[in-house]
């Protein structure tokens, strides 16, 4: 790619960009146009890696009555370790266990029924041995914690069909779809069920490859954004890198100290909090919507960006991350994103369509944070990196030693809430089965992408071929490192910490590259910080003495960088 890089203005061109970048320090309003929305997705968004509503059965409910069920709606469901489900179990009554809802003491008799019971209290095998005493032929075990259902074993060393194991056909469903059956049967609902196994190996295979592209697709996306100021240095430099901000060397220790505190209180209240984050990851529709689709406006319609339409308080704008002055296209940007923050609220649990909204918002903020944040060079991409690297292990393997649980997994689905936490991707997985969804943390996506977008800036600057750069082995690595985490995640059947795999899939490559060159001391000390301090900083006193400005001025500079191969 050809660069404009002949003139030698002070501002971000190419190398002018490399060489003056300076060292700020914030005077309390430079964070107006970083929404909290977006700081909010960097601190709790590195999720674990998982299959939201797994199961390898479908638990089908039919009523008569319609009511809460509708004509009838199928569940994602585990089958127990002793249940083959080689044949179908069909249209079988769904009897509740009233005197003993654990399923645990002696049931009266149904013969041909589908038992509905709540885990706790007593083994599976029992529950198992309780049902088939009763004569039920389907026992429906209904989790006691949010999120997926876990597989159920016998508790004995034979877990297969024999005299010594349970014969019973047995499934497990999420927490969710047993308080739907529980309503409807409380409401007098004549309730069937029905369940099959479920054989979808393709599915799940093609549903992976196409989260994994997606993925790679959004980080490259967001450095093409974070590098639009080289692509297009015709356009008002000043205004792009007033909405740019330069990640510190201190920006990976705070990520975890203020990340692990932010986990911590959302672990204990997150009953009172999810809706918190709610409305915040809604309001970055707004503001990430205004600075995405402002620009497309102006291309429309060039009069509207100049024209006033109105002025919002300061606090507002700071929170929302808007400028406090606007004109006609930022107002309508930004009315296009409050719609879409209004219908992500209201309709966010639809199974239908409510991801769709969760994810509109989610690439928007994806794409604002790589524009908005920048590293300056590898030692401040590293040690970000290398934090979040050791933050995502201890809160997905190592918390349960302190708080008996993952607090990662446990905010991730929404801690016992009913409601899911917005800061992922949220893909449905082929097969049909409703409610089945594979998420991974927005972090997960973001924090390598700035150190992808650090690597296509580099390659710009230093005009290198792009099957020769940086930035495309980083991108690879990136894919390489999605494939291990799904390959982990289905060997463990355990959500897994994305950074432990994308961490050393990005940072490896870059190393090698960098070594094999003789171009690591000149990434780890450059510096592409924004050239001129955004509203709200001034520049450090010892800034001019880091940044001393080269011999024969800027213009020499920029122009060797032009003739460089």
């Amino acid at each position: 790619m050809t660069g404009r890089c002949t003139s030698a203005p002070p501002t971000g061109q190419y190398s002018g960009q490399a060489l003056q970048g300076d060292r700020r320090r914030s005077k309390g309003g430079g964070i107006a146009r970083f929404s909290a929305a977006q700081l909010a997705v960097l601190v709790v968004a590195t999720f674990p890696q998982q299959v939201c509503g797994s199961g390898t059965a479908i638990l089908r409910i039919d009523s008569s009555g319609g009511g809460s069920i509708g004509n009838g709606k199928s569940f994602p469901a585990i089958p127990a370790e002793w249940t083959e489900l080689d044949n179908r179990v069909s249209d079988l009554p769904v009897v509740k266990a009233e005197a003993d809802p654990y399923g645990c003491s002696k049931q009266p008799r149904c013969n041909g029924c589908a038992l509905l019971v709540l885990q706790g209290n007593c083994t599976f095998a029992k529950k198992a041995a309780r049902a088939e005493a009763a004569g039920a032929k389907l026992l429906i075990v209904v989790s006691a914690t949010e999120g997926p259902p876990v597989g159920m074993a016998a508790g004995l060393k034979s877990t297969t069909r024999t005299a010594q194991g349970p014969r019973i056909t047995a499934v497990m469903v999420s927490k969710k779809t047993g308080r739907q059956v529980i309503l409807a049967a409380s409401r007098g609902e004549l309730l069937s069920a029905s369940c099959w196994k479920h054989d979808s190996p393709y599915g799940d295979v093609i549903s992976e490859v196409f989260f994994g592209l997606l993925a790679v697709a959004l980080v490259m996306l967001g450095a093409w954004f974070a590098t639009e100021d080289l692509r297009h240095p015709e356009q008002d430099q000043a205004k792009f890198n007033e909405e740019v901000f330069a990640v510190e060397e201190h920006s990976g220790p705070h990520f975890v100290f203020f990340g692990s505190v932010m986990l911590t209180v959302l672990f204990f209240f997150m009953k009172y909090l999810i809706y918190l984050l709610l409305f915040l990851f809604a309001s970055g529709a707004v503001s990430t919507t205004a600075l995405l689709l402002e620009p497309l406006i102006f291309k429309l319609s060039p009069n509207l960006r100049t024209r006033k339409a109105c002025s919002i308080p300061t606090r507002i704008a700071n929170l929302l991350g808007l400028q406090e002055d606007h004109s006609c296209a930022d107002l309508i940007a930004e009315c296009v994103g409050g719609a879409l923050a209004v219908a992500f609220l209201i309709y966010r649990n639809n199974e239908a369509f409510g991801w769709i909204l969760q994810d509109a918002i989610a690439i928007m903020l994806l794409l604002t944070i790589q524009r908005s944040l920048r590293l300056p060079n590898l030692k401040v991409g590293t040690l970000l990196l290398v934090c979040t690297f050791f933050f995502d292990i201890f809160w997905v393997f190592l918390s349960p030693l302190i708080f008996q649980k993952s607090v990662m997994i446990e905010v991730a689905t929404g801690g016992g809430t009913g409601q899911s936490v917005p800061m992922v991707l949220k893909l449905p997985t082929l097969g049909g089965i409703p409610g089945q969804f594979k998420i991974l943390g927005l972090g997960d996506i973001a924090i390598p992408g700035l150190l992808i977008s650090f690597l296509l800036r580099h390659d710009l600057v230093s005009q290198t071929k792009r099957c020769q750069g940086y930035f495309t082995a980083g991108v690879i690595g990136y894919g390489l490192g999605l494939c291990a985490t799904f390959v982990s995640l289905y060997l463990m059947q355990h959500g897994q910490p994305a950074l432990l795999f994308l961490v050393p899939g990005t940072l490896v490559p870059t190393f090698l590259i960098a070594w094999r060159k003789g171009e690591l001391h000149t990434l780890w000390t450059i510096d592409y910080s924004p050239p001129h301090a955004p509203e709200g900083y001034e520049e450090l006193p010892d800034a001019a003495d880091k940044h001393p400005e080269p011999k024969g001025g800027w213009e020499e500079v920029v122009i060797a960088t032009t003739a460089a191969p």
